[in-house]
C-alpha cells in the first residue's frame, strides 16, 4: 500500500497524519483499519491530516471517502479532515453528514483544532 500514517494522541483529541499515493480502494481499506483502531482510543475527536495524500482528487473519490468514513468512524464524536485549499470539494463532508456523522473539512489546522476542542 502506498500509504503511510502516524498517530499522535493529544489532550482531548488525536491526530492521524496520512501521506502517500493510495488508490481509492487502499484508502477505503485504511478507513476500515482506522475505524477498528479508534474504537479502542480514549478520545472520540480525531483530526485526519490529509495534506500529504497525493491521490484521491476527484469528486467521486471524495464522495466514496465520505460514505466509508460514515460507516467506519460513526463512533467518533467529531472528525476534522484537513486538506490543501486547492483540494477542497466538501463532497466527503456532505456525504458523511447526510449519514449523521459530525465531520467537517478544513484547510487550516488551527481552525480544525479549535473546532475539535470546542
Amino acid at each position: 500500500m502506498s500509504l503511510r500514517f502516524d498517530v499522535e494522541h493529544r489532550d482531548g483529541y488525536s491526530v492521524v497524519r496520512v501521506e502517500g499515493e493510495p488508490s481509492l480502494g487502499q484508502f477505503l481499506s485504511f478507513l476500515h483499519l482506522v475505524g477498528v483502531e479508534t474504537a479502542g482510543w480514549k478520545t472520540r475527536r480525531v483530526l485526519f491530516d490529509l495534506r500529504q495524500v497525493q491521490t484521491l482528487t476527484t469528486f467521486t473519490d471524495h464522495y466514496a471517502v465520505g460514505e466509508e468514513a460514515a460507516r467506519q468512524l460513526s463512533h467518533l464524536q467529531r472528525v476534522a479532515s484537513l486538506v490543501e485549499p486547492h483540494r477542497i470539494t466538501r463532497a466527503s463532508e456532505k456525504t458523511a453528514q447526510r449519514s449523521g456523522m459530525n465531520l467537517i473539512v478544513f484547510t487550516d489546522e488551527e481552525a480544525a483544532v479549535a473546532w475539535l476542542t470546542a
